[in-house]
C-alpha cells in the first residue's frame, strides 16, 4: 500500500512541476516581485551581503530555455503525471476496498461461529471439557434357542445389527 502512496505522490509532483512551468511567461522577468527590464541587475543578498548577481539578459535566457524545455517535454511530463496519479489513486482505492471486504468477511465468519448450535462450536465445547455422555447401549442377551454370543455388528455402535 505504501508503494501506491509513493506512486501517487510522484504523479502529483509531475503535475505540479508541469503546472508551474506552464504558467511561467518567458517575456516577463522578475527579481523577487519586481519586474526587470533590459540593463537591470538582480542581486541576491544574505543578511547584508550580496551573494549573487544576475543580469536581465542572463535571466531572460534561462526563462526562454525553461520555456523551450517545457514545449519539448511538458506534454510528456503531464502525461506521466496523470498516469502515475491515476494508477496510484486506483490501486489505493482497490486496496482499501479489498481490506474492507476482508474485514466484513471476517466479521461474518465470526458471527456464524458465535451462533448457538453451530457444529464447530459444539465440538469446541466438547474439547473444552463439557461432559458428553452417549446414551446407554442395550446389551444383547441370548434368548431361547439362540447362540450365546451377540450378532456381528457393522457400522457405528448403536446403528445396526442383524
Amino acid at each position: 500500500m505504501k508503494r501506491w502512496v509513493f506512486v501517487l505522490v510522484v504523479g502529483i509532483g509531475f503535475l505540479v512541476v508541469t503546472l508551474l512551468f506552464s504558467r511561467e511567461d518567458p517575456n516577463v522577468i522578475k527579481c523577487g516581485s519586481r519586474i526587470m527590464g533590459p540593463g537591470d541587475v538582480c542581486e541576491s543578498t544574505k543578511g547584508s551581503r550580496v551573494v549573487d548577481e544576475d543580469t536581465y539578459d542572463e535571466m531572460k535566457a534561462a526563462a526562454e530555455s525553461r520555456a523551450e524545455t517545457f514545449r519539448d517535454h511538458g506534454i510528456w511530463m503531464a502525461g506521466v503525471g496523470v498516469a502515475l496519479t491515476g494508477v496510484g489513486a486506483t490501486m489505493l482505492i482497490r486496496g482499501k476496498r479489498r481490506k474492507a471486504r476482508a474485514v466484513a468477511a471476517a466479521r461474518q465468519d465470526a458471527q456464524w461461529q458465535a451462533q448457538p448450535g453451530f457444529p464447530q462450536q459444539q465440538g469446541f465445547q466438547q474439547a473444552q471439557g463439557a461432559r458428553f455422555q452417549s446414551p446407554p447401549q442395550p446389551q444383547w442377551q441370548p434368548g431361547p434357542g439362540q447362540q450365546p454370543y451377540p450378532p456381528q455388528q457393522f457400522g457405528p455402535p448403536g446403528h445396526g445389527g442383524s
